[in-house]
């Protein structure tokens, strides 16, 4: 009967031995996400021009193109002579992704938050209204691919206003 318990003692032991061991590293591509932080997510501020990295949606307005940039703002293209447009300005914008334009006002998403811009004057541009938390930010959750890996988004670190390309080591999350 000691023999019995010994031999069951050692393979209990034996078992524990083996889940313990390190298993090697899951390495693949994928994405991670690009914070910003909560405080400072509505600094909206106007700048000189930035290259474009990840363009998206187009607006023509009077003789300018307005350029989305995902996730950072928009690229606003002096059109006066459609042969040489000329790149003058960038509206910083965190976590922007859409953008509409009506009567010298731009419309544009700022994270959860939705902002009316005046562009009358583009040398003076000013901030007209706020409307706090009407986009969910769970879209923030996922980038914007489906089948691949990615960095899970750790909502403590602020708003995800973008995703970058690298080597993941043991990703937890997949889409």
């Amino acid at each position: 009967m000691i023999h019995v318990k010994c031999l069951i003692f050692v393979v209990l032991c034996m078992l524990i031995m083996v889940s313990c061991e390190r298993k090697e590293d899951f390495v693949t591509q994928g994405y991670k996400p690009i914070y910003v932080d909560k405080d400072h997510i509505s600094d909206i501020a106007v700048t000189s021009p930035v290259p474009m990295v990840n363009p998206g949606k187009i607006y023509l307005y009077n003789n300018n193109i307005f350029i989305n940039e995902r996730g950072r703002g928009i690229h606003v293209v002096d059109n006066a002579i459609p042969t040489a447009p000329l790149k003058t300005r960038f509206i910083s914008i965190p976590g922007n992704y859409d953008i509409a334009i009506k009567n010298n006002y731009l419309y544009a998403d700022n994270a959860s938050d939705l902002v009316t811009i005046n562009i009358s004057d583009l040398n003076n541009i000013q901030i007209v209204n706020r409307i706090s938390n009407i986009y969910d930010v769970r879209r923030q959750m996922y980038p914007d691919f489906d089948g691949g890996y990615f960095e899970c988004v750790d909502t403590t670190m602020g708003f995800v206003v973008g995703w970058y390309k690298t080597e993941l080591v043991n990703p937890k999350c997949k889409r």
